[in-house]
């Protein structure tokens, strides 16, 4: 070769070239690199940017990608899909008022824009405007995109606005589109549809397809030798003040530390608070800070540590790495926790769960091996604070009201449960109803759903966002927790249990409909979980005409924070960690992942 041939190469065009080709072998560091490169000798052009950006993107350099193309001149070059990349960049950094600018920038060059159109419905979702999301994804259905996900989009913006006039005709338009062959909607989407488990498969499965295209397992390897700890390795990005960390913050504490290894692979932000610092804490020097590795290298680093066992907390929800455990991270591969259902793929063995949320019998409803845990299978904290309730009147609640209450979030509240609510409403002509509310439209909707039933929307108290100490009290001031339907309450419905408050709910056929009835078994009160609408609201009226039961029922859950199985942080460790010694057990004898019925319970602790 020359001297001048090394020169030669070293231009823009072949560092994008080079970045491009790392891409398509996966190789996200090194393309990012290449790309690196490129930046540094000023690509000025349309292609050069393109490629440059999406090797930022794909290997998660959000922040590269927005300094490179708001470094060059947009307006000139007139690509509009460099502002379209420049708008998801944003928007993965959390800058959604910049996203939505430069996505109305993609569209006054291309009115038509689909992909503009779909990123604006999900920038206006986390800007908590599901009235404007809801427009942007039926532009873009209208338009041709991908109908059977815009139409579920459609359904899920309208269910958390309380925007319910067009939603069972929409239901019926995505579900003649299913039915056609047409694809399925995103998982997390079809929870809340009036789908049976085996539906919900179907569509976790289709999503596998999606997301694990093209990833080729690592090889496969044993657990290490019997007799020595197992190493279990948790891998999520909310390893902060999030609803996850609330829940197994205790349980990582409490981990017999000459029994497991656990590690965390975190890739989500360090908010400094004092959550993300205690599970620092719980993980020592095994917390691993992963924001920085690709998949690949995520995986190869799982596997560098041994970790017998890996736990997926996120399953599909936002920000999910589940390309971690398509290369085959670790010998046995966990589904907990994160994502209320099956994540439909073969990379997961086993997702955990109990003998109500994941009875035997619904195995058809999950790719993976059901492993159950006594009791219930989500775990709690003993160090959630409580403080001594305050007034009613700190809360803009009447003081001699009863008080029906749900925190859930908007888009659990249907109209068939809303319809129950107004009737208890009805009846007792005391009551109020408080509700969370998350964004100011679906107030105004839910405001006007309870005129048209004959309430008045003055009856409706409303509860803003606060930080779980202060949500956690004033769960006090409520009588009964109302839960919806098909998706419970989950955190929410054990925090109201924590903090003293009943809770009435339906057992439902998936694994999101039977959580709260999982919570009130292991809390010892099965009798508020009934099997329909009608025995759910017939049980909240016998409540409301009975304080005393209430009143018992108040004082039992007292008794349960300090004696009861269901906040016994240590006893689930002791189960968790003997059904991850099943899991490893199998493996290790060369035997495939099997259902692993509920063992005995480990002795509750004091």
């Amino acid at each position: 070769m020359s001297a001048a041939g090394p020169a030669r190469a070293d231009t823009p065009a072949h560092w994008a070239a080079r970045a491009r080709q790392q891409l398509r072998q996966g190789a996200l560091a090194a393309a990012a690199q290449a790309a690196s490169r490129a930046v540094a000798l000023n690509p000025a052009t349309a292609p050069l940017l393109h490629a440059v950006a999406d090797a930022y993107e794909r290997s998660g350099r959000h922040h590269d990608a927005v300094e490179l193309l708001q470094s060059v001149a947009l307006e000139r070059i007139g690509d509009p899909n460099l502002f379209l990349r420049l708008g998801i960049a944003l928007s993965r950094l959390g800058r959604f008022e910049e996203a939505v600018q430069a996505l109305f920038a993609v569209l006054r060059r291309d009115p038509r824009s689909t992909a503009a159109f779909a990123q604006l419905g999900n920038v206006f979702q986390l800007l908590q405007m599901p009235e404007e999301a809801r427009e942007s994804f039926r532009n873009a259905l209208a338009l041709g995109r991908s109908p059977v996900e815009m139409a579920a989009a459609i359904v899920f913006t309208s269910l958390e606005a309380s925007r319910w006039e067009q939603l069972a005709g929409d239901m019926d338009a995505l579900d003649a589109l299913v039915a056609q062959g047409r694809g399925q909607p995103v998982p997390f989407y079809c929870l809340n549809l009036p789908w049976d488990r085996r539906r919900l498969r179907a569509a976790a499965e289709a999503q596998a397809a999606r997301v694990f295209a093209g990833i080729a397992p690592l090889p496969r390897r044993a657990v290490r030798t019997a007799g020595s700890r197992l190493r279990i390795g948790y891998v999520s990005s909310d390893f902060h003040e999030h609803a996850t960390a609330y829940l197994i913050a205790g349980l990582l504490e409490h981990h017999d530390r000459a029994r497991v290894d656990a590690f965390a692979y975190s890739y989500g932000v360090d908010d400094g608070s004092p959550m993300r610092r205690r599970i620092e804490a719980a993980f020592g020097a095994h917390f691993v800070e992963a924001g920085a590795l690709d998949d690949a290298a995520l995986a190869q680093r799982i596997r560098r540590d041994a970790i017998d066992i890996l736990v997926d907390l996120k399953g599909y929800t936002l920000y999910a790495r589940n390309g971690v455990f398509a290369y085959r991270a670790a010998p046995v591969q966990v589904n907990f926790l994160g994502f209320p259902g099956t994540l439909g793929s073969e990379h997961y063995d086993y997702i955990i769960g109990d003998p109500v949320v994941t009875p035997l019998e619904h195995a058809d409803g999950y790719r993976e091996k059901i492993a159950q845990l006594p009791g219930c299978y989500q775990p709690n904290d003993r160090q959630r604070p409580l403080a001594a309730p305050r007034p009613r009147a700190a809360y803009g609640l009447p003081p001699d009201a009863f008080v029906f209450a749900c925190f859930n979030a908007n888009y659990k509240v249907t109209p068939a449960v809303f319809d129950r609510w107004c009737a208890l409403l009805r009846r007792f002509d005391d009551a109020v109803l408080w509700l969370f509310v998350s964004n100011d439209q679906a107030r105004r909707s839910l405001a006007a759903a309870a005129q048209a039933r004959s309430v008045a929307p003055q009856r409706l108290h409303w509860a803003e966002p606060l930080p779980q100490a202060a949500h956690l009290c004033r769960l006090q001031a409520a009588d009964l927790f109302l839960d919806t339907m098909p998706v419970n309450a989950h955190t929410t419905a054990s925090d109201a249990l924590w903090a003293g408050l009943p809770l009435v709910t339906v057992t439902g056929d998936t694994f999101a409909a039977r959580v709260a009835t999982s919570l009130l078994h292991a809390a010892g009160l099965a009798e508020l979980a009934a099997a329909d609408l009608d025995g759910y609201e017939d049980i909240a009226a016998s409540l409301a005409q009975d304080r005393g039961r209430l009143a018992a029922l108040r004082e039992h859950l007292a008794r349960q924070r300090t004696t009861g199985a269901l906040f016994d942080g240590v006893a689930h460790a002791r189960n968790l960690e003997a059904l991850f010694e099943r899991m490893a057990g199998r493996q290790a004898q060369g035997l495939p992942p099997e259902h692993l019925p509920a063992g005995a319970p480990a002795p509750r602790t004091p």
